[in-house]
């Protein structure tokens, strides 16, 4: 039997498939549930006090198990969800890490103290959402490198655990927003984000499908820039990746890893298919790499690079330095 066990920066996972922040990872229920079978789970990206979210509808399924939203961080606020988590860490074996919100990251007052009550209710680690910003009437707004650098520091001085900073592909240089990463003290890295805009058009109405007109497009239909991200991540950073977007398969999981992810997150097929998925896609992954020969999954790390690792682990050596 291969050996499925990961490890991001530190943190050991049975295998790499991560449940993904969203919806599912803020209900008691869930959390125990998918807590089970995941490698870890994500929660839903929280803010300091309660939110209600967008105007309904928010989320849309589309074609090919595709999905648009655009939530605006429904939640039940840090001190309420905190609590939560106290209650069901004990009977979770998957390691928890908690997202914080993009809106909260701005925050001057709150962000240190969400890191803390994330740490004390039992989360293995943090996850910093630096996901763009949209506003109807604002419109479109970036995390630029400096605040994302200066953002991770804030965060850092109140963990020693996993930080890992979610990017989005934008209008932003992955280079300079991973040696932001790098240089704020994160542990790792996740990409991508959904990706915006997208958006449907009901046909019936003649409008736009989400109550936000725009929304951001997640599910296989990202999965090949996702991957190609995750390609040039590694050649751009010394930090452990974690790959998103659109992964439904075990061979999904197999291509995230040979472009250098170290783990993967799972979250618009877990939407669709429930927990099972995860139980699914290790079972699958046991049985591919047996089909690869090959005898632990750590072996498949970035190894798509081939000539390039040279010049990667030249790159990776001299950043250590």
């Amino acid at each position: 039997m291969a050996d499925l066990s990961v490890s991001v920066a530190g943190l050991t996972l049975d295998h790499p498939a991560m449940l993904g922040s969203g919806p599912i990872g803020v209900r008691r229920k869930d959390l125990l549930d998918y807590g089970q079978v995941a490698g870890a789970v994500i929660t839903k990206s929280t803010t300091p006090g309660p939110s209600t979210g967008s105007e309904q509808p928010r989320i849309i399924k589309i074609d090919h198990d595709g999905m648009l939203n655009y939530e605006g961080g429904p939640n039940p606020g840090i001190e309420d969800f905190s609590a939560t988590l106290k209650e069901v860490i004990p009977s979770i074996p998957s390691p928890i890490i908690g997202s914080i919100s993009p809106y909260t990251l701005r925050e001057e007052s709150t962000l240190e103290y969400m890191a803390e009550k994330f740490v004390d209710a039992g989360a293995k680690g943090i996850e910093l959402d630096f996901k763009y910003l949209y506003d109807v009437g604002v419109g479109l707004t970036d995390f630029y490198p400096k605040e994302l650098a200066t953002i991770c520091k804030r965060v850092r001085k109140v963990t020693d655990g996993l930080v890992i900073a979610k990017l989005a592909v934008g209008a932003i240089s992955l280079a300079d927003l991973a040696s932001a990463a790098e240089d704020g003290g994160a542990s790792a890295i996740s990409a991508i984000n959904t990706v915006f805009p997208a958006m449907r058009i009901s046909l019936r109405t003649r409008r736009p499908a989400l109550s936000m007109k725009f929304g951001g497009l997640s599910g296989p239909h990202i999965r090949p820039l996702a991957i190609a991200t995750i390609y040039q991540l590694r050649q751009l950073t010394k930090l452990p990746l974690i790959g998103i977007g659109g992964v439904m398969t075990a061979e999904d999981v197999v291509e995230f890893m040979l472009a250098g992810a170290t783990a993967v997150q799972i979250y618009t097929a877990a939407q669709v298919r429930g927990s099972i998925v995860f139980t699914e896609v290790r079972t699958e992954l046991a049985k591919l790499l047996a089909k690869m020969r090959v005898s632990s999954v750590k072996e498949l790390v970035g190894a798509a690079h081939g000539l390039d690792e040279v010049y990667v682990e030249a790159r990776l050596s001299t950043a250590e330095a």
